[in-house]
């Protein structure tokens, strides 16, 4: 490693790391220094079996301990400010302080969220897995959903991580994927892209991961945890022979016919020019998924979305 981890980075900071690369943005103007994570009501609506939590006692239940929790890592004044949509937590910076020039180098100097990427760093076998973790909890707390409305066909409850949609960031799915399943073992069942031939045209991406294996990771807000741990209860009891698997990587699928905006350049990532997609999958190996599934094991059947 060319830093020692510990001189730039612990769990609150991966935690920020996580919000920021999830719905960040980082701006720089006369001397201003400011970091804005921006939750959309969308984002934190929440609704389980027995309970559903407004956008407004959301607010109130989950965005006061974040901003709380920031407020002790940044020693810094942070405003929460509602808008259209949804509410920005925006952090000012008065000093290029470290804090400020540590969240530079972990996003490498990328500005807002469609152009950044997984900063390296959590990737790093030496890195403990409790930051990994508070990573991808940041990242689900401001760009994850959980809703009874996402659960599979069989029953099962699902978290689905939601990474909008540019040009420049479709690797981050497969970034998280990795993470979850490589240094996490965290099964990711699939991830649901905004491809125009997976019927879906150029929506956000999803990750689908069940609520019982999410439970390693969970929410940092009170009431998404509370709705995860209900799901979690419920598909232990109804779902009691449910087995949980990494994705191998390739699975079984279906011929499908071109779409027209499969070479839309303007808002594929280059390396899926040119390509026709059958599958999930097809689009995870050429992102630099490197799962394969094990030599001479027939090839699963793709899981309905």
């Amino acid at each position: 490693m060319r830093l020692a981890l510990d001189d730039y980075l612990d769990a609150d900071v991966a935690y920020f790391a996580g919000l920021i690369i999830g719905r960040g943005t980082i701006s720089e103007v006369s001397g201003v220094r400011q970091i804005t994570i921006r939750f959309t009501y969308q984002s934190l609506r929440a609704k389980g079996i027995s309970v559903a939590f407004s956008p407004d006692e959301a607010i109130r239940l989950g965005l006061d301990s974040v901003r709380e929790r920031l407020q002790e890592l940044l020693d810094t004044d942070i405003q929460k400010i509602s808008k259209r949509g949804g509410v920005d937590l925006v952090i000012r910076f008065m000093r290029n302080n470290m804090i400020w020039r540590n969240i530079l180098l972990l996003t490498d100097g990328a500005m807002t969220y469609p152009f950044f990427k997984v900063p390296r760093v959590f990737f790093d076998p030496e890195l403990p897995l409790d930051w990994k973790r508070e990573f991808v909890r940041g990242f689900a707390d401001v760009a994850g959903n959980i809703r009874h409305a996402n659960r599979y066909v069989d029953g099962r409850h699902r978290v689905r991580l939601d990474v909008l949609n540019y040009r420049t960031n479709w690797e981050v799915p497969v970034q998280l994927c990795t993470l979850l399943q490589e240094h996490l073992d965290v099964p990711v069942q699939l991830i649901t892209w905004g491809h125009p031939n997976l019927g879906r045209g150029f929506r956000e991406h999803q990750l689908n991961v069940f609520a019982q294996p999410f439970l390693k990771i969970g929410f940092s807000l009170e009431y998404k945890q509370r709705i995860l741990e209900e799901f979690a209860d419920w598909d232990a009891k109804n779902c009691a022979n449910a087995s949980y698997s990494p994705c191998p990587g390739e699975r079984r699928v279906g011929q499908k016919s071109p779409n027209p905006d499969e070479s839309n350049d303007a808002k594929l990532d280059p390396r899926l020019l040119g390509k026709h997609i059958d599958s999930y999958w097809q689009i995870c190996r050429e992102l630099g998924c490197t799962r394969r599934p094990q030599p001479g094991v027939q090839l699963e059947l793709g899981p309905i979305d």
